[in-house]
């Protein structure tokens, strides 16, 4: 029998493994493999899915570079801050879970502190970022849908459990003092006013005094309102400092010629310019023409040169310049309004001329015996300077308000500093003219607008450009645009640029407690002040202001409040802590102080203008502007002598007693230097804890 030989067409032996998919192993010529391996889907994978994207807020993170990893992201975040983090492969996200709305929060600001490293989209929350997710990364499986019912201002419940600063048990409102005006029309329209006389256009109804911070020392600057000293300036070149002259040798205006100084006999100046033959007084060459025949008739003949009616003092009209013109500031009143008078020559000559003449002449003016009018014109006492004012407050004896006609500044004295002004100074010309800036607002003067304004001498010379039909007439008051003629600037627009607060980035550091100055209290007895929060008494503990400090704390207000309405734009902020912030309190913002996180989503906010200690959830929260750099004016104060707990009962009756807004008189205010903190007695506290 035959046999047949085998069919080994069919035999590869290759073959088994080339088609088992299990053999197949990527690796490059370091050993690393080059295809991620899927692991086994859990049968209930979708389920545990649903259940942390409920439970968890989360941020999904695009992989969009090999550089974003499980461990980077890790890193990035912080092993502590992150609950649980899941990658799917087919959209190629990440799933970074986080433990609490503040844990997110603290995620999402480091995201935006660094936008160039990853990217994300913030569950629970829709965001404009979702946008950044390249649409060929979503076409296998959707990207999943934040859940509505969650926000990052979702407002969970407060949790007072986990806090380590006491917080304020009550709810009062914030205390709003504010300064009653200067003058009303009732002192315009009073039968003989003096106000009506010399106030014809009633300028001085709207005048404000927003300087009181430089009078109880808050800020130390080296140059005040007005000018160092009253200098006779001339264009010649001349400058004689005549009212160096008088403080030094103790002289009166009549014994200024034995100094070599005298008066013009033509426009009456004060001038050390004299005919080297007949020792006449002149001050310039346009003088000096005026009388040059006469003079030149009775020069070193010893005879007195005789003047007509023609010759004799001059004075330019007084008034606002022409639109166009060139003008100088003298004064500031408000951030908006300001006093100018005109560059001119001859003006010039004539301003300082009626400063010199005021001066010499108020040396030897008597004092005022009795409390003067309002709207009477005075002499006022500065620092050994003497210029005209106008009263305008004299409610207070001991803070009179006047208006120094001849800068424009508002000042604060007493009746010791005012004298006499007769009807000849009173008579002459006042050259200062207040305008309003157009386009800036009035604001709180702070710190930065003070630098500014003190730096804006008399030297600066600024082109006026007005339009007629922009007088606002219910303030007597001119709306202007005033720019510097050397540098080409916009002072109008330099002013808006500077008081505009600004919303800082999200990614920069915040300002501390220790940026802001602290506007200490006055120790000793009998000292008054205004509570501006009782709700930590049962601390022991009140907070409170000086009067006067008061009115600044509500004027502060406006601006803030435009601020956290208006300017800052970011949803929620969860400041850093012992870091400044602006926070929300019973629908109006306020200067805040973060004491504490505790993950909640409600930090513990110190409103440092008031004094309580509030949680605040973060949608209420915005950043610090640096603008806002105006001193801290309210102090915590220990109450000494009173029991160390007390109940209820006692509590209850010293709020009432220490009603927040109210006034209260200290029997004694202490401060210890090695605490650094201030302690108040009050002695009728003793009897109010002793009824029964």
């Amino acid at each position: 029998m035959g046999t047949f030989p085998e069919d080994w067409s069919g035999f590869n032996p290759m073959a088994e493994d080339f088609y088992n998919e299990a053999q197949n192993k990527y690796i490059n010529e370091c050993g690393q493999n080059l295809i991620e391996e899927a692991p086994a889907p859990l049968k209930d994978e979708k389920e545990k899915r649903a259940i942390k994207q409920a439970k968890y807020p989360y941020l999904v993170v695009p992989k969009s570079s090999s550089s974003v990893t499980e461990r980077m992201l890790i890193n990035f975040f912080g092993h502590a801050l992150i609950q649980d983090l899941e990658f799917r492969r087919v959209s190629r996200v990440y799933f970074v879970y986080f433990p609490n709305i503040g844990s997110l929060e603290a995620a999402r600001l480091k995201v935006e502190r660094f936008p160039n490293l990853i990217k994300c989209i913030t569950g629970r929350h829709q965001t404009e970022h979702a946008s950044s997710i390249p649409e060929s990364q979503k076409a296998n499986e959707p990207m999943p849908k934040p859940d509505p019912a969650f926000t990052v201002t979702e407002r969970t419940p407060v949790n007072l459990d986990s806090r380590n600063i006491t917080v304020s048990y009550g709810r009062n409102k914030h205390p709003d003092i504010r300064r009653p005006p200067l003058v009303t029309k009732k002192d315009y329209t009073a039968k003989g006013s003096l106000l009506a006389k010399n106030d014809p256009i009633q300028r001085y109804l709207n005048v404000k005094y927003e300087f009181a911070l430089e009078r109880y020392n808050a800020y130390k600057v080296k140059d005040e309102t007005k000018i160092s000293e009253v200098v006779l300036h001339f264009r010649s070149g001349r400058t004689i400092p005549v009212s160096a002259i008088a403080a030094d040798h103790g002289v009166k205006a009549g014994n200024l010629l034995e100094y070599g100084v005298s008066k013009c006999i033509v426009c009456q100046n004060w001038t050390d310019t004299f005919c080297k033959l007949c020792k006449m007084p002149f001050c310039n060459a346009s003088c000096f023409a005026d009388v040059a025949d006469k003079h030149k008739e009775t020069c070193g003949k010893e005879e007195l040169l005789e003047l007509d009616e023609k010759v004799g003092r001059k004075f330019p009209k007084p008034g606002l310049p022409p639109s166009g013109s060139k003008v100088r500031i003298t004064a500031f009143e408000q951030t908006n309004v300001v006093y100018v008078r005109s560059a001119d020559i001859k003006v010039d000559i004539a301003y300082f001329s009626v400063l010199t003449e005021v001066m010499m002449k108020g040396k030897t003016a008597p004092k005022l015996q009795n409390k003067p009018d309002c709207g009477q014109i005075v002499l006022y006492d500065f620092e050994t300077r003497i210029s005209r004012a106008i009263v305008l407050n004299v409610d207070d004896p001991k803070d009179i308000y006047v208006v120094c006609i001849d800068f424009g500044s508002v000042e604060v004295t007493q009746l010791e500093n005012l004298y006499e002004c007769s009807p000849y100074l009173a008579g002459l010309p006042c050259y200062p003219v207040a305008v309003q800036l157009r386009g800036v607002p009035r604001r709180f003067v702070g710190p930065n607008i003070r630098e500014i304004m003190y730096k804006l001498d008399q030297e600066m010379v600024f082109d006026i450009k007005y339009s007629k039909r922009e007088y606002d007439f219910s303030k007597g008051l001119q709306i202007v645009v005033l720019t510097e003629i050397d540098i080409n600037i916009s002072l109008n627009r330099l002013f808006k640029t500077i008081m505009t607060p600004v919303e800082p980035d999200l990614s920069e550091p915040g300002y501390n407690e220790e940026w802001l100055s602290h506007i200490p209290l006055n120790t000793g007895k009998n000292v008054d002040l205004v509570v501006t929060d009782n709700t930590l008494l049962s601390c022991n503990l009140i907070y409170c202001t000086p009067t006067f400090l008061a009115f600044e704390v509500t004027k502060m207000q406006r601006d803030i409040q435009e601020y956290g309405e208006k300017i800052a734009k970011c949803e929620a902020y969860a400041p850093q802590k012992s870091t400044l912030c602006i926070a929300k309190y019973e629908g109006k913002w306020c200067r805040g102080l973060c004491l504490e996180m505790v993950g909640d989503g409600y930090p513990s906010i110190l409103f440092i203008d008031y004094g309580n200690i509030v949680p605040t959830h973060v949608s209420d929260i915005r950043p610090y502007p640096p603008q806002f750099n105006y001193p801290i004016m309210t102090t915590e104060l220990d109450l000494i002598d009173l029991p160390g707990k007390l109940t209820d009962e006692q509590i209850k009756r010293i709020e009432q007693f220490l009603a927040v807004g109210t006034t209260v008189n200290c029997n004694e205010i202490i401060y210890n230097k090695d605490d650094n903190n201030y302690s108040v007695r009050i002695d009728e506290l003793q009897a109010i804890l002793n009824l029964h």
